[in-house]
């Protein structure tokens, strides 16, 4: 008697747990470089996010945080801190010359992985950024060999849950390899979602965080619009639909919430300014550097003394050159929650970006400051238009309808957590209301 009597209780209780939180299953698919206009202007060719977008709630606009770089951002989502709290300031480390921000261990804040994972909910990350690491149940990872970065499966494979990309390749994809898993390419994104979409309906995770690369790709070699940007676009939200596939054949479709983020938006481009040459010129690159993204730079100081000596430089630069930027103190850091360990930060007009080159490849002095420049970038103040990103909320627990004027990206892990009855702190992050029914 005492097994039925276990397994009713037990059944009381998980009714309970449902009743108690509004969904089973969180998805939460990420497109690197997406724009809101792709999923509100209709002309866009992405039926899937324009269907999410009339079934469910979206964002007339979603903030990145700064610089508007993909890793911070997408650590943003799913820890609710901003990168001076995070941890993950840039793609990668200060001073890399090819790794990124790969590993899980090195963000400083509770995760929603590590939430969701000591309540016994299982999770997955499919090329997911700074997702390499042991606590997800089935993951592959995004990260590359830096002598190979086009190749987005090699390395993956090796720190992928293990068996798991072969299994993959057995039932949903065929052999992964250099090729048509290349950023180059945007048979990556198909196949990225393919995997998830066989996750999903294999394994059922509670949830799961997929990333989409190639549209990013397209803007920052054409710009803003193109054929490419447009092929990617389309090839992306075609993905999305074998994702939606995947979740009616599991008929777990009632209980699954969609949810689709981008992490910055983009900027077309016309010129790059190099900073770094203004301190090779007064002999200070030794004691002080400027760290390059995007259309920001961050200073950083071996010498604390360095920083009036630079501060009077940028003070003595001609107009033509100052005009290409405003500088923000440590107090406007604060406020945005950037880098605390950057002495202040140049922040680019639209159309410029920063390089942190300031000599060749022989070492000599560049002679140009500013140079010629195409295609698109990111890396700006978040509150540059150009820079907002976007957010659909569609399925079980979201309030079909709301129009969101504006969200972040550190708001994402509230409602995740909160969708799926996890308690969870977000240090900058908050639960928008509304969303949830």
């Amino acid at each position: 008697m005492f097994r039925p009597l276990f397994t009713f209780t037990t059944a009381m209780v998980m009714s309970v747990a449902c009743l108690a939180q509004p969904s089973r299953h969180v998805i939460l698919i990420s497109i690197d470089g997406l724009r809101p206009e792709f999923y509100l202007d209709s002309q866009y060719p992405t039926p899937n996010l324009q269907h999410l977008k009339n079934g469910g709630l979206y964002a007339l606009k979603m903030k990145s945080v700064f610089p508007s770089y993909t890793y911070p951002s997408h650590v943003a989502m799913l820890t609710g801190a901003m990168p001076a709290r995070s941890g993950i300031y840039y793609n990668a480390p200060v001073g890399s010359t090819g790794n990124w921000n790969w590993f899980l261990k090195d963000i400083k804040v509770p995760t929603v992985w590590q939430a969701l994972k000591a309540k016994g909910l299982t999770t997955s990350a499919v090329q997911w950024p700074v997702s390499v690491g042991e606590g997800i149940d089935y993951s592959i990872p995004e990260i590359w060999d830096d002598k190979h970065a086009e190749d987005r499966i090699s390395e993956s494979r090796k720190y992928a849950t293990k068996g798991l990309v072969e299994e993959i390749e057995q039932n949903a994809t065929g052999k992964l390899n250099g090729e048509n898993m290349s950023e180059e390419f945007v048979s990556m994104d198909t196949n990225a979602g393919r995997m998830a979409a066989y996750i999903f309906k294999t394994y059922k995770p509670h949830f799961l965080a997929l990333h989409f690369a190639c549209v990013d790709g397209a803007e920052h070699g054409v710009g803003r619009e193109g054929e490419e940007v447009t092929l990617a676009l389309a090839n992306a939200d075609n993905a999305i639909g074998g994702v939606l596939e995947a979740v009616e054949r599991s008929g777990l479709k009632d209980s699954t919430t969609i949810l689709i983020v981008g992490d910055h938006g983009f900027m077309d481009i016309h010129g790059v300014l190099r900073p770094n040459i203004w301190l090779k010129q007064n002999d200070l690159l030794e004691v002080a550097k400027f760290q390059s993204s995007g259309g920001s730079a961050f200073l950083y100081l071996k010498n604390k003394a360095a920083l009036e000596k630079v501060k009077k430089i940028l003070q003595n630069l001609p107009y033509s050159q100052k005009k290409l930027f405003s500088i923000y103190d440590r107090a406007k850091l604060d406020e945005m929650g950037a880098d605390s360990s950057a002495a202040l930060a140049l922040a680019a007009v639209p159309g410029i970006v920063f390089s942190g080159a300031s000599v060749n490849k022989e070492g000599v002095l560049l002679k140009d400051e500013l140079g010629a420049a195409s295609g698109g970038h990111h890396g700006y103040d978040p509150n540059f238009p150009e820079m907002y990103t976007g957010f659909i909320g569609y399925g079980a627990g979201i309030n079909k309808g709301t129009v969101i004027p504006v969200i972040g990206v550190e708001d994402i892990a509230s409602l995740i957590t909160k969708l799926l009855g996890v308690e969870f702190k977000a240090p900058d992050g908050i639960l928008l209301p509304g969303i949830i029914k």
